[in-house]
């Protein structure tokens, strides 16, 4: 095998069998008798051997990849089958040319995983010439967004739609960044100009590479006919059988929970990948009693002090260098796994001595009447030439605005939106939020701490880097479904009041823990008395909750466990 260091400089997780012979039975699918398969990035020849074993004549069978010893591996492991060695954006242009595009009948493989900072100006600028040649007709801002923001794959991805014919498949093995990144809209727009996204299929229970960081799925594409009009629809299927199964299945709903969704947006696609059964009946039994958080409130990113060793300290330390109170303001922070911290942020005048606080001054300031807070900026002075700071004027004014209310912005096990009783500052890995007239901020902080939200939250989310972390950007924290509390009864706003008051000051564990409280039951049965009549209670959304929790930490936990 090719040494593991090289096979990770070069983007290579070589795939297990099981998982090429379920992208092979979907890639070929209706294909004709004599069907011609390639793999434009074959490694070691997995696909090329499992197209042999589907019968697929060694004939029609043509993989390429730009190592040479992976290369050797590959011809050793399917007999017969054309294996070239080169980089396939050169053997687009060299062996088949834009005129030759659209010979294969099925395109698979698992494409490289290579973030694009890491790859070198010259092959940036090859990959975007291979591509233009590819897509002459293409967005030129879509094509610059391949190369210069999205993974080696999405651009892969790209150029097998054009080399598989009309009616034909591409079947590729990929991480679900390319559902969640930032790139991917303007990558599947693109793709989905030529060709309709078919399927898409995951194997929550599975971990089918032990030493790549990332949540694997297979995207199945079928290139259109020119002037065909674009599929509506793409299907999403979670295996509730192993993959070796899958495989063999004749249909995916024998072996998989299938949902189909709209084809516009791909983080529809990947919520419908990992949400809940459950959270998709709750949302159709609760209508307009859901709203997005945007409607009710603006979401800001917390504030980037440029120097966190600086502007953030605890109380002691703050104490310890004689920092006026008036000068600091609470700092309210991401959960660390460590900790169990509280809904209730502590008041800017009390709080433990453990306590972090932010030194935030106004860019007016006097300094003359804080005379503590101006020694200590003349004794760390030498900040300012910081590249964080050059442009900050002055350079220890610490911009950003202040809230009550705030959203986390990753999770783990738990979930904690905070409350402070006056206004106070949110590091960059939390969210301000600042209710909009007419809504009440108190009902709205008691919904946002509700099981209900955290399902939501946990079924919207971005995992893509597979470390089971769960990350929502201030763009889609705007989209985060919310119980509407503008439509509460008094008999119901009441109950919220009530049960947020008895869960403010508790530590917050995990969702498994804090499940069985019965002040976090409290709240969660007054945050679901505001869904119609029909939908699922408290307790079915709490076991919803716990469940698609642990399936996102097991699956992690897993992955970790089997690696070297």
């Amino acid at each position: 095998m090719v040494a593991t260091s090289r096979r990770h400089g070069l983007g290579q997780w070589f795939t297990p069998p099981f998982v090429a012979d379920l992208a092979l039975s979907q890639a070929l699918a209706g294909a004709p008798a004599g069907a011609r398969v390639l793999d434009p990035t074959c490694g070691d020849g997995v696909f090329l051997a499992r197209s042999l074993a589907a019968g697929v004549q060694p004939g029609d069978v043509v993989g390429i990849d730009i190592d040479p010893a992976a290369a050797a591996e590959a011809r050793a492991r399917a007999p017969g089958a054309a294996v070239h060695v080169g980089d396939v954006f050169d053997a687009f242009g060299a062996r088949w040319g834009a005129d030759g595009a659209g010979r294969f009948d099925a395109v698979v493989g698992n494409p490289p995983y290579v973030r694009q900072e890491r790859l070198s100006p010259a092959q940036k600028d090859r990959v975007r010439r291979c591509l233009a040649a590819a897509w002459p007709d293409a967005d030129p801002d879509a094509l610059k967004t391949l190369t210069g923001r999205a993974d080696l794959a999405a651009p892969c991805l790209a150029l097998a739609v054009s080399l598989v014919r009309p009616g034909g498949r591409v079947a590729f093995v990929v991480s679900g960044a390319l559902l969640d990144a930032d790139y991917a809209a303007p990558v599947w727009r693109l793709v989905r100009s030529r060709a309709d996204i078919v399927t898409l299929i995951e194997a929550p229970q599975e971990v089918w590479f032990d030493d790549a960081a990332v949540n694997p799925l297979i995207v199945v594409l079928e290139r259109r006919a020119l002037h065909a009009p674009a599929r509506p629809t793409v299907t999403v299927a979670r295996l509730r059988v192993p993959t070796a199964e899958a495989a063999r299945a004749s249909s995916l709903r024998q072996v998989a929970d299938v949902k189909v969704v709209a084809s516009e947006r791909p983080r529809d696609w990947s919520a419908a990948l990992r949400a809940h059964p459950l959270w998709g009946r709750l949302r159709q039994a609760a209508g307009t009693a859901l709203v997005p958080l945007g409607e009710l409130a603006s979401v800001r990113r917390g504030v980037t002090s440029g120097a966190n060793d600086i502007f953030y300290m605890t109380r002691a330390q703050a104490r310890e260098r004689n920092i006026e109170c008036g000068a600091l303001t609470p700092l309210v922070r991401a959960p660390h796994k460590r900790t169990s911290p509280t809904i209730a942020v502590a008041d800017a005048a009390a709080g433990d001595d453990s306590d972090v606080v932010a030194l935030r001054l106004a860019a007016d300031a006097d300094l003359s009447a804080l005379p503590g807070a101006r020694a200590y900026i003349e004794s760390v002075a030498a900040a300012a030439e910081r590249p964080t700071l050059r442009s900050r004027r002055p350079w220890w004014a610490l911009p950003g605005t202040a809230a009550r209310l705030f959203l986390t912005k990753a999770y783990y096990e738990r979930f904690v939106q905070q409350l402070a009783p006056t206004a106070v500052l949110a590091d960059q890995r939390v969210y301000a939020l600042h209710p909009r007239p007419g809504v009440d901020i108190e009902l709205l902080a008691a919904a946002l701490n509700a099981s209900i939200v955290s399902l939501a939250l946990e079924s919207g989310g971005r995992a893509s880097m597979g470390e089971g972390a769960l990350e929502w950007t201030v763009a889609d924290a705007r989209t985060l479904p919310v119980p509407d509390v503008r439509r509460a009864t008094p008999d119901q706003a009441s109950a919220l009041r009530e049960a947020l008051a008895g869960c403010l000051r508790q530590p917050v564990d995990s969702v498994a823990a804090e499940l069985g409280k019965l002040h976090r039951r409290r709240l969660d049965a007054a945050a679901a008395a505001l869904m119609p009549l029909g939908a699922p209670d408290a307790d079915a959304i709490g076991g919803a909750l716990i469940e698609a929790v642990n399936a996102r930490v097991e699956r992690a936990s897993s992955r970790k466990a089997s690696r070297p």
